[in-house]
């Protein structure tokens, strides 16, 4: 039986047919040709023949580029992406890494340059008319890098790298969250002042859901009878084949970001009051089709600034949930799931931000145990 990704397939004539890459046009798009044979193992045999005799054609006439591995290793792990993961790696490389290391010969692509290339793009001063790209946006890069060299490498299209790609350390800043009184008062104005918009605060604030999936809910992700909310779907922004941005509905990032969330009374009926004059599928939107995340952020600091709690960027609801929830002696496990993280550690290292009122508690509770031990 073929394997997704192999591309092989049994036609209609009951031959099967492997697909592989020949060569590519100037632009870089991929030149295919195909082998046939009787049984699948038989055409995977040939396939991989044919993809020997074509490695080894590009090694001796021409030498192969760095540009021939990237566009080998995005098409060969495009079946593992998600469409805006696709897009954004796709950008990466066709924005910085083609225009510096594309034309490099795979052979003379040494671990110093590509540190060199890294360096250089955090370095405000070598780009000089360019603003140094940030930590996270360069590791990304990196790791785009490392992961192409090492499929080569498994390809036998170059030797490993002996040496490791430096990756950038990602230095988390200090994570803002809404203190409670400013977590109240905002509270209170939006049930006050119930609109779409509003709507979509009180439910971050009390589930912790992204801004993407906030306004990627539907009402047919809400339970009625059980009170439950269902995150199935997010929306994200990626580039059409006429390399224009659009926004898309897609399945979350990770299956565990797949989950169903307890409402509270309050919050439930809320969601019943807005859903009375709803005219589209999806909750925080006032029109039929959906209202994106650009908009709605928009909309989000509007109402901020008419509640005259401190204006905050939208994810410190989901910051101040989880803090809330710690402080309110919920379980770890339990808040990951909520929060739908993959492993408890990512909570803990992440979201869970020790409030100084906390720390306060926690201390009196020491001092009361070693008052009481010493007597």
């Amino acid at each position: 039986m073929s394997k997704r990704g192999e591309n092989i397939r049994k036609r209609k004539d009951g031959r099967w047919e492997g697909r592989y890459i020949y060569g590519r046009t100037e632009s870089g798009k991929a030149l295919y040709h195909s082998v046939y044979g009787k049984t699948y193992g038989e055409t995977k045999e040939k396939l991989q023949i044919k993809k020997m005799e074509v490695n080894e054609n590009v090694s001796q006439d021409k030498g192969i580029t760095f540009q021939y591995i990237l566009n080998d290793w995005l098409i060969s792990n495009r079946i593992r992406y998600k469409d805006s993961t696709y897009t954004k790696y796709k950008y990466i490389i066709d924005k910085h890494i083609l225009p510096e290391l594309g034309k490099e010969k795979i052979e003379n692509l040494h671990t110093s340059k590509i540190n060199g290339f890294l360096d250089g793009k955090m370095n405000s001063e070598a780009l000089k008319n360019e603003e140094a790209l940030s930590a996270s946006y360069v590791r990304t890069m990196a790791l785009i890098i490392d992961s192409a060299l090492k499929y080569a490498a498994l390809e036998e299209l170059c030797v490993p790298i002996k040496s490791s790609i430096k990756k950038p350390v990602v230095k988390k800043g200090q994570i803002q969250t809404l203190s409670c009184s400013e977590c109240d008062c905002l509270t209170q104005y939006c049930y006050a002042n119930l609109n779409h918009t509003n709507m979509g605060i009180l439910i971050s604030l009390n589930t912790g859901l992204r801004i993407g999936e906030i306004c990627a809910l539907k009402w047919s992700d809400i339970d009625m009878y059980s009170h439950l909310l269902h995150v199935n779907h997010t929306m994200s922004r990626l580039k059409n084949d006429e390399d224009r941005w659009k926004w898309i509905v897609e399945t979350p990032k990770t299956q565990a970001s797949i989950r169903a969330i307890p409402l509270s009374n309050s919050l439930f009926e809320a969601l019943m009051r807005i859903k009375e004059t709803a005219v589209s599928d999806y909750i925080v939107s006032d029109y039929e089709g959906f209202v994106n995340p650009r908009t709605y952020e928009y909309r989000y600091h509007v109402e901020m600034k008419k509640s005259k709690v401190r204006d905050v960027n939208f994810h410190v609801l989901r910051h101040t949930f989880a803090t809330r929830c710690v402080e309110g002696g919920m379980d770890i496990k339990t808040l990951s799931e909520i929060l739908g993280h993959s492993n408890v550690s990512i909570t803990l290292s992440t979201y869970v931000h020790s409030s100084l009122e906390l720390k306060k508690t926690q201390m009196e509770k020491v001092e009361k145990y070693f008052a009481n031990s010493g007597q």
